[in-house]
């Protein structure tokens, strides 16, 4: 049946998501603020989030980390509560425009269990933030690991390591935004393939 199988990514215009970026100044606390956007669910990996956040804070960086999305919070919830987390972790819940929030942020970090093409990853590289993803199944297919971005390990204890470089590394993101600003990761031409199955 490949015949009659075609493949349509998640359009992204560059344009668009630069200029919905500048509609709001939302102002974050912290000194260091990272930011996860998605399903509040097993996948997303909001509650290893939190652990990754309490292994951070066990290592004196001073992060407050955002989370925007809707759906179960019991299990993020539960592990603010169990490793204290309730003024480092900040669930800010559903937002219609996430992007000025990206904009806002130091580093964005997608922490999945696993992933098909996760689309926030390339918004924020559109927006020019440095990215930290875990080594799901397909994490090779997001980004280039030390190019545009950074892949780490999905055990805490490594990837607290990976994103501790990272925010101490001021050299490594300026590479990252400079890689990333030579890059064009739009796919507006995708919508062509939208058009070619309409008779």
């Amino acid at each position: 049946m490949a015949y009659k199988i075609i493949v349509i990514e998640n359009i992204l215009s560059v344009n668009f998501v630069r200029e919905q970026a500048l509609l709001e100044k939302p102002k974050l606390d912290g000194q260091i603020k990272l930011l996860t956007v998605g399903r509040f669910c097993y996948p997303k990996a909001f509650d290893l989030a939190v652990r990754i956040c309490a292994g951070l804070v066990d290592k004196g960086v001073p992060v407050k980390w955002y989370a925007i999305g809707y759906g179960d919070e019991k299990p993020i919830l539960d592990a603010i509560k169990e490793y204290n987390m309730q003024e480092h972790f900040i669930i800010l819940g559903k937002r219609t425009n996430p992007y000025p929030y990206i904009a806002a942020c130091n580093i964005y970090i997608q922490p999945s269990r696993y992933e098909g093409k996760a689309v926030t990853v390339r918004e924020a590289q559109i927006i020019g933030k440095p990215v930290v993803i875990t080594a799901f199944n397909t994490s090779e297919s997001q980004l280039k690991n030390g190019f545009d971005g950074l892949i780490v390990p999905m055990n805490i204890e490594d990837a607290v390591s990976g994103i501790k470089t990272l925010i101490e590394d001021k050299s490594l993101q300026d590479k990252f935004r400079e890689n990333m600003s030579a890059r064009d990761y739009g796919n507006s031409k995708e919508v062509e393939l939208v058009y070619k199955l309409i008779p």
